[in-house]
């Protein structure tokens, strides 16, 4: 990414000076572009004693800024120093984009900074600090001039990986699904394009179906992507052999794009399904009998139980010496006081969406350029019509 020049507007407000840069800022705004110009050349040399330098700058100019909107100048040095110690020191990052945006951006309002804040906090493996911003559900997007669809996509795509990484998958195939929805530039995205490889591992992990809608423009995705397409449909079979055969022969490439760890994940949990079915017929069965049926060898089947039981998927009780496994009927009971808390907040949460949805959908039947355009469409369908 090259060096943009920083923006020199000044907003009426008290000046502030930066801690340790010597320079009167207005609202986050050098009064000259001195701090600004020193942290951009920082970045260029990008070394050690450069990021350093430029983190302690970075962080006093954020201080710096008292109220929102953030300024562009502000926002292009923290882009800046995102991308030099994403892969070195990426924890230094953190704490300076998470006060600025709890500081000065809107809750459900996405910026540009918000992916870079959940891009450090992968590279950190410190997930706290972004997953509080992701929780907040997206209502409307930054108008702010340097807001760009990459940031969109790069904002749902590591959203969607920091949820995947907790194993909250319903969480990340949501974000993935909006990803892959975004509708981008004239040609499609490498993001989308990586975010429909990990939606497709997944899916198939979760054993929840695909359904996205993606813009025309992207329809394409499957087809580029036709091995992940082609692995979807094996394990829409649930022929956990031919599935194994087909990962085994993808291995190349899974390992490449950084997938192998899901596909195998995908594999176990399409055995434990399997293990699953005789839970609902036998009270009690021979391991070795469990082990011929699944072709695999009774340690095999063993650990996949012992999984099993610690993950809290199935009840059972495992007895080696005597060669069985007993399964324990294990209703699931949701009476107690957290799961009524959990209902009221999803209730909560479900209407607050349809309050700002059905706002949303106010605001746009009363915009004149979406009226003009509805009244066009339906002018030409009845040409075409007639």
């Amino acid at each position: 990414m090259s060096v943009e020049e920083a923006s020199s507007t000044q907003n009426s407000v008290p000046m502030e000076t930066a801690e340790g840069t010597g320079d009167s800022v207005v609202n986050g705004e050098s009064s000259n572009t001195g701090v600004l110009s020193r942290i951009h050349q920082l970045l260029e040399g990008s070394h050690g004693n450069n990021a350093e330098e430029a983190v302690k700058s970075c962080k006093a100019i954020a201080a710096s800024v008292l109220t929102a909107p953030i300024p562009i100048n502000v926002i292009d040095s923290i882009h800046y120093l995102t991308n030099l110690i994403v892969q070195t020191c990426p924890i230094r990052g953190i704490s300076i984009i998470d006060d600025l945006l709890t500081r000065c951006s809107t809750p459900g309002v996405l910026t540009s900074l918000h992916s870079d804040l959940v891009q450090l906090c992968l590279a950190a493996k410190l997930l706290s600090p972004a997953l509080k911003h992701l929780d907040q559900d997206i209502t409307a997007i930054s108008p702010h001039e340097d807001m760009d669809v990459r940031f969109v996509l790069q904002y749902y795509y590591y959203g969607g990986l920091l949820y995947a990484s907790l194993r909250k998958f319903t969480r990340a195939l949501h974000f993935l699904e909006i990803c892959l929805s975004v509708p981008s530039q004239q040609t499609t995205s490498a993001i989308q394009v990586v975010a429909y490889q990990k939606m497709v591992l997944i899916s198939v992990l979760t054993g929840q179906q695909l359904n996205i809608k993606m813009p025309s423009l992207h329809t394409n995705i499957p087809n580029i992507c036709r091995l992940y397409t082609n692995l979807l449909q094996v394990a829409a079979d649930k022929d956990v052999d031919k599935f194994a055969a087909t990962v085994a022969q993808m291995t190349p490439y899974l390992e490449k794009h950084n997938n192998l760890g899901l596909a195998k994940q995908a594999l176990d949990r399409m055995k434990q399904n399997d293990v699953k079915k005789f839970r609902t017929m036998y009270v009690s069965l021979k391991l070795s009998k469990m082990a011929q049926h699944l072709k695999i060898s009774v340690e095999q089947v063993e650990n996949i139980l012992r999984k099993m039981i610690l993950s809290g998927d199935i009840a059972a009780q495992i007895c080696k010496k005597e060669d069985m496994v007993w399964f324990i009927n294990d209703n699931e009971k949701f009476d107690d006081a957290e799961a009524i808390d959990e209902l009221k907040q999803a209730f909560i949460t479900s209407m607050s969406s349809y309050n700002k949805a059905k706002e949303l959908n106010k605001t746009l039947s009363q915009n004149p350029k979406l009226i003009n355009r509805v009244m066009e469409s339906e002018s030409r369908k009845r040409q075409y019509s007639e």
